[in-house]
């Protein structure tokens, strides 16, 4: 179950803008960070640029997507670099950013951990929650949303073997990632799903990847898609507790 993020063998040539990637899992609000750094005028956030499935774009940049559509992923696989050099190209505001997941391109993460001119923001949440909010969204298909929820989803079950199986290998990229950061000497900032909605935190992370802009108030495009505690959302969450507890993996997700 190993996951590696092994140096590129080539560098990266370098892009025209500058460039940060955010890091982190499904269901860790990146999809909301994204878009409140993206209302600022000079950065341009696209999305999961490298998800094998798509190709993530700004909604309403048709003029940054170089020409490709989010369906054109054989044309990107075919050429990862040449892509992200056409999308460098076509950005149309100062700064770029994009998200990288444990699923995307391993030799595009590479390249873009190892650029010391690519700012990293690193995103964790609680790995509980995060699983509980990815089995959510699977089951209902609804990924994000701009309407208030009118209260917690539906309980799910959780299976302990795949919650465990989940944890492990996110726990595994996400250590990956920082000792490729803290190895090669990189800044970078972190920043916890819990945080997302902290106006100086957003200012910083604005700062850090070399924003001239600031917000003067938090804007909520996204809204909370799965209200309510950890207990409303499992089905007989006392049993699940006891059974982490027996396992010895409380700590994994307190």
């Amino acid at each position: 179950m190993k996951v590696s993020i092994k140096k590129p063998k080539t560098p990266h040539p370098g892009l025209k803008h500058k460039t940060f990637v955010m890091i982190g899992m499904m269901r860790s609000g990146s999809n909301l960070l994204e878009r409140q750094l993206g209302l600022l005028p000079d950065i341009r956030c696209h999305g999961e640029l490298f998800n094998p499935a798509f190709i993530g774009f700004a909604p309403g940049a048709q003029k940054a997507q170089a020409g490709f559509k989010r369906e054109d992923t054989k044309a990107r696989d075919a050429d990862e670099l040449g892509f992200l050099e056409k999308v460098d190209a076509a950005c149309d505001r100062p700064i770029m950013g994009l998200r990288l997941f444990l699923d995307h391109s391993p030799q595009m993460t590479s390249r873009l951990l190892y650029d010391p001119d690519v700012r990293k923001i690193v995103l964790s949440r609680n790995l509980l929650e995060s699983y509980v909010s990815l089995a959510i969204a699977r089951e209902t298909d609804v990924w994000l949303t701009t309407h208030e929820a009118p209260g917690p989803p539906k309980p799910i079950k959780v299976e302990v073997p795949k919650l465990i199986n989940y944890a492990l290998r996110q726990s595994l990229y996400y250590n990956d990632i920082l000792s490729v950061l803290h190895h090669t000497g990189q800044a970078y900032r972190m920043i916890d799903y819990s945080e997302i909605k902290d106006l100086a935190r957003l200012n910083d992370l604005a700062a850090f990847v070399g924003s001239s802009e600031r917000m003067a108030r938090m804007e909520e495009p996204i809204k909370k898609q799965n209200p309510g505690s950890l207990a409303e959302k499992i089905v007989d969450f006392p049993k699940l507790q006891e059974e982490l507890k027996r396992r010895n993996m409380m700590r994994w997700f307190g």
